[in-house]
């Protein structure tokens, strides 16, 4: 599953091997991140080309995720989709016949193993920012006891505008302290 010799790639010879499997990963990917509630099987289709000595992965995964809200907690269900391409190189020397931005992943063993990469796209996949359908469609953002929750334009119009902030950094700290005169004192003495 996901996992095969080189040399049994190596008789695909430009000619893609195409996979397509169901995995279930929950447990695993559970215990790697906290976060993740629940999590449906994982599909991943691609293929692999043998070429110019390497392994080209190309590959796409799709599932969903139980992740908590960024705002409430709650429970919210997400679609996760990722598109990933790696290249296996069977000699370190093969990276500079590649462009900068292509994940090269060198192989110390004589099978290409493609769960660990699995594994670790649908974690990179997860989105950051999770909201429930109702959030999303929320139209004031929620507040409480002295706070609120504010938009970045929000900020941006809360913001005094330049001419009414003040050139010295230390003037907002004048009249913080009562000014007795002791320090003009003190200078003169």
């Amino acid at each position: 599953m996901l996992k095969w010799s080189t040399s049994n790639l190596r008789e695909y010879n430009h000619k893609p091997l195409a996979f397509d499997e169901t995995l279930a990963l929950k447990k695993e990917l559970m215990e790697r991140d906290p976060e993740l509630i629940d999590l449906d099987e994982v599909r991943v289709q691609g293929e692999v080309l043998y070429s110019r000595g390497d392994f080209v992965v190309t590959g796409e995964l799709n599932t969903q995720a139980t992740l908590p809200s960024t705002r409430s907690l709650t429970p919210t269900t997400v679609p996760v989709h990722f598109e990933f391409k790696e290249i296996y190189l069977s000699d370190p020397d093969h990276a500079e016949d590649y462009e900068d931005d292509d994940l090269l992943i060198p192989l110390d063993s004589e099978w290409l193993d493609l769960m660990p990469a699995v594994k670790d796209n649908v974690l990179l996949a997860l989105p950051l920012r999770v909201l429930t359908p109702e959030e999303q469609s929320a139209s004031e953002l929620p507040s409480g006891d002295n706070w609120t929750l504010m938009s970045e334009d929000d900020l941006e119009e809360a913001k005094p505008a330049p001419e009414e902030r003040p050139n010295n950094p230390f003037a907002s700290l004048k009249g913080l302290f009562p000014d007795d005169g002791k320090d003009d004192q003190d200078k003169q003495d």
